[in-house]
């Protein structure tokens, strides 16, 4: 297996489930409600539902970069979760972080291993660094969804 597979597979797993982990984001987000994922707390300025976003976000931008487009980054950065109101909303943005996920995968399968020491894009770091930050980015964020979770499910 090439490291561009292994990159790829590890950032779905992180997603699916089978990561060294045993954690993993869709798992953790089963059994939470469109009221859970849009509430705020004390701890964190986002709501599940804006970090889910946020993934989604960030996988499209590394798509673009992996084509070679430069993204200005909003202030926002991807955390503008658009108004969920219904449970079939919250399904709706999980379905679609599942898909940005494949689509990066799939993305990321394709660079040339070539590329992986040269910037991704002019006065970024490397191809290999910003396509294995997206996985640590993905675990991260998975981190604070869990805690997040907790602390709701916990009525703090």
């Amino acid at each position: 297996m090439n490291i561009l597979t292994q990159i790829s597979t590890h950032l779905l797993d992180v997603i699916e489930g089978e990561n060294w982990t045993d954690v993993n984001i869709m798992d953790s987000l089963k059994d939470v409600t469109v009221q859970e994922a849009t509430l705020k707390t004390k701890a964190s300025p986002n709501t599940i539902a804006a970090l889910v976003n946020h993934l989604i976000y960030w996988n499209r931008v590394m798509i673009q970069r992996i084509n070679g487009i430069r993204v200005t980054i909003p202030d926002v950065n991807g955390f503008d979760v658009p108004g969920l109101t219904s449970e079939q909303d919250w399904t709706n943005l999980k379905k679609e972080l599942v898909a940005s996920a494949y689509e990066l995968a799939e993305a990321i399968k394709k660079v040339n291993e070539s590329r992986l020491p040269e910037p991704i894009v002019a006065d970024h770091s490397s191809t290999y660094r910003n396509l294995q930050g997206t996985v640590e980015h993905l675990h991260y964020h998975l981190g604070q969804i869990v805690i997040l979770k907790k602390l709701i499910k916990a009525g703090n």
